[in-house]
């Protein structure tokens, strides 16, 4: 009798709680009746849904476009759809557009110019960055090379002038080509205002950036090594290694005085 009693009162309190109750599979004495539990009822469901809707909507199809060719009509407008052609883009002129846009590699370097004497002048190539590159050491290579050709230099040290590419985005500059051929331009224009290049019997040509940018951009290095011909039939341009290179290296001195020597026979026949 007392477990029926707690059976009892264990309900009141989950149904109190708000706990869904549970029953055991025997009915006990004296426990609440069972929830009833209402089904919900079948929904008719068509046999053939997709069949319906087809129908509906072909018949919606119908009656619009019965719609719009009365509008059509009473309008006077043509079925007659006419397409519009594809536009064809202009191959030139995005070739254009993409030639000026394409980057320009521009040549950077540093020229000093130094006038040796009246028939010398000297062109050597520094590095780009940095301050006071051309040393004493510089100079005296220098002065021993012009003893050699037998063009000494008439002072000690010699005055020097620096030549820097580009020249920067400054005013209209920036609106001007920097392309290798603008800078060989740039550097004679320079040397003849500056430095009378075209007066100088021989002008001496240290790495790579003075020969090019001096003589011809689109030539090599090892092609213009040596003796060249200059702006006219009295002149002579002598091109050889870096003085950076030859302090660097000491091995391309018996190349450098290759290239320098011819000039001293090209001076006696003068």
């Amino acid at each position: 009798m007392q477990g029926r009693i707690n059976e009892r009162t264990r309900q009141h309190y989950l149904d109190a709680m708000g706990i869904q109750t549970w029953f055991p599979r025997q009915i006990l004495p004296n426990a609440l009746p069972p929830r009833e539990f209402d089904f919900p009822e079948e929904e008719f469901e068509p046999e053939t849904p997709s069949a319906l809707s087809g129908t509906l909507e072909s018949v919606q199809t119908s009656e619009a476009a019965m719609g719009v060719s009365t509008a059509k009509d009473l309008l006077g407008i043509s079925n007659t759809v006419k397409t519009k052609p594809e536009a064809k883009p202009d191959a030139p002129v995005i070739n254009k557009l993409v030639t000026e846009t394409r980057l320009v590699e521009v040549s950077k370097f540093r020229l000093v110019t130094l006038p040796a004497n009246e028939h010398c002048l000297v062109v050597a190539e520094m590095p780009h960055s940095g301050l006071n590159q051309f040393s004493r050491f510089h100079q005296r290579l220098l002065s021993d090379i012009l003893r050699a050709i037998k063009m000494p230099a008439e002072s000690d040290p010699l005055p020097s002038s620096e030549f820097i590419w580009p020249l920067g985005n400054i005013g209209l500059m920036e609106h001007l080509s920097q392309d290798d051929s603008a800078a060989a331009d740039a550097v004679c224009a320079y040397l003849s205002n500056q430095f009378g290049l075209a007066r100088r019997k021989v002008v001496l040509l240290f790495g790579q950036a003075a020969a090019r940018f001096v003589i011809d951009p689109n030539r090599s290095f090892g092609d213009l090594r040596g003796l060249q011909k200059g702006l006219h039939s009295d002149q002579h341009f002598v091109v050889t290694h870096g003085l950076n290179e030859l302090m660097k290296l000491p091995a391309l001195k018996s190349e450098a005085w290759q290239d320098i020597s011819p000039i001293i026979k090209e001076l006696t026949l003068s």
